[in-house]
């Protein structure tokens, strides 16, 4: 047998042993299906690790939120003997409801839809990878220990002392021997001070040294954005949890991996196209003779009102309008013909001549003849809106 195909044959067996020994997950600790806590106590780490790498795996590209499910459907409740899918499919007990389980599958559908949906789906594919890899290293590292019972933030109840009975015998297990004085307690040393890890400094260096390279890299490569370094900086910091897990320490790394990932997760679902020639303020149009009007007006973060209510009551006029973030107002004359076309590209709400739409990816058209029906002044309009409110009025 080859290397690789030794190696390949070790993974195997690592996953078939995760499958035996997987984790159960509990009735108590857990904050909705007890996945994370499960885990959690399958390998003896911080609950809040588990729980801050679904929240990751969430915003990057909605990666967690079917891994989520799948646990809940995969892995055993506390005394139960299956999990809720294989008793399902009647292969055990589970405590589960079939409705549950079957509410729980469905939910499946739109998650999987929304990972899939978007836009990234080589990230989607590399996170599901390196979810994977995670599992994989856990069970290889930490397989062997035995699934805690407790909570790490939880003490362990222990029995109370029998009345009277001195500290060496506390369960008064042997009455002749009460009158007998107190063992002197022998000289504990000092415990050593714990070792501070290094984890998280040496996490943020690496961090540190992966910005600066993104920057020396985007002044080569022009495809290479913020969102793409965002991206390294949160697979570092990932890394670096994911080793404080074993070895300790690194917690203070999720404070920063939160809101990174909350940006890059804006910056990768909302399509801002920002270039040199745009503008970034809010201003106000009013042309009041066909060659006034442009034929393009656009802004990055803030509104275009465009009032068209002075043009003369003949001719024809053909304008776009283009708002990444924000507000794009037209005010259109009572007796001109419209023909128009609003969007909101990645979400945002329009009113334009009648027509309302809200919610993500919407759109509208059409043609409205004005209170003198058609004739006269005959206008063109395309507004969109990446983010933000698109109207057209007429007034």
């Amino acid at each position: 047998m080859s290397g690789t195909e030794k190696a390949m044959q070790g993974v195997a067996d690592t996953l078939r042993e995760f499958w035996a020994h997987r984790p159960v997950r509990p009735r108590a600790g857990r904050k909705l299906g007890g996945v994370a806590t499960g885990i959690a106590l399958r390998f003896q780490i911080d609950p809040v690790i588990v729980r801050i790498a679904f929240v990751a795996l969430a915003l990057s590209g909605g990666v967690g939120l079917p891994l989520y499910l799948a646990g809940w459907l995969l892995l055993p409740e506390e005394g139960d003997q299956v999990s809720p899918l294989e008793s399902l499919l009647h292969k055990g007990h589970s405590s589960a409801s079939p409705t549950t389980t079957v509410f729980v599958g469905i939910l499946m559908f739109p998650a999987l839809a929304f990972m899939f949906g978007g836009n990234g789906g080589f990230q989607v594919f590399v996170t599901l990878g390196a979810a994977a890899a995670c599992i994989y290293l856990l069970q290889k590292n930490r397989g062997h220990l035995q699934p805690a019972t407790t909570l790490p933030d939880q003490p362990t109840v222990a029995t109370p002392p029998v009345p009277g009975a001195p500290a060496w015998d506390p369960l008064g297990a042997a009455p002749f021997a009460w009158d007998l004085p107190e063992p002197a307690p022998k000289p504990q040393p000092p415990a050593p001070r714990p070792r501070k890890s290094r984890i998280g400094a040496t996490t943020l260096g690496v961090a540190v040294l992966t910005v600066a390279a993104s920057a020396i890299l985007g002044a080569w490569v022009p495809w290479f954005t913020a969102a793409h370094t965002i991206g390294l900086v949160l697979g570092v910091l990932a890394a670096g949890l994911l080793v404080g897990s074993f070895v300790g320490g690194g917690r203070g790394l999720i404070w920063l991996m939160i809101p990174l990932s909350v940006v890059g997760f804006g910056m990768t679902a909302v399509d801002f196209d920002f270039d040199s020639d745009t503008r970034i303020s809010s201003y106000n149009e009013n042309p009041r003779f066909v060659t006034d009007v442009k034929d393009r007006y656009e802004t990055s973060v803030g509104s275009v009102t465009l009032d068209l209510r002075d043009l003369p009551d003949s001719g024809e006029v053909k304008t776009a309008i283009d708002v990444e973030l924000g507000e794009a107002v037209v005010h259109v004359p009572k007796n001109a013909d419209v023909t128009f076309r609003c969007e909101a590209s990645s979400i945002g709400e329009l009113d334009c001549l009648g027509k309302r739409a809200e919610g993500s990816s919407v759109a509208v058209d059409g043609r409205d003849l004005g209170n003198n029906g058609e004739g006269g002044l005959k206008i063109d309009l395309d507004v969109r809106s990446s983010v933000g409110e698109v109207r057209v009025l007429r007034d």
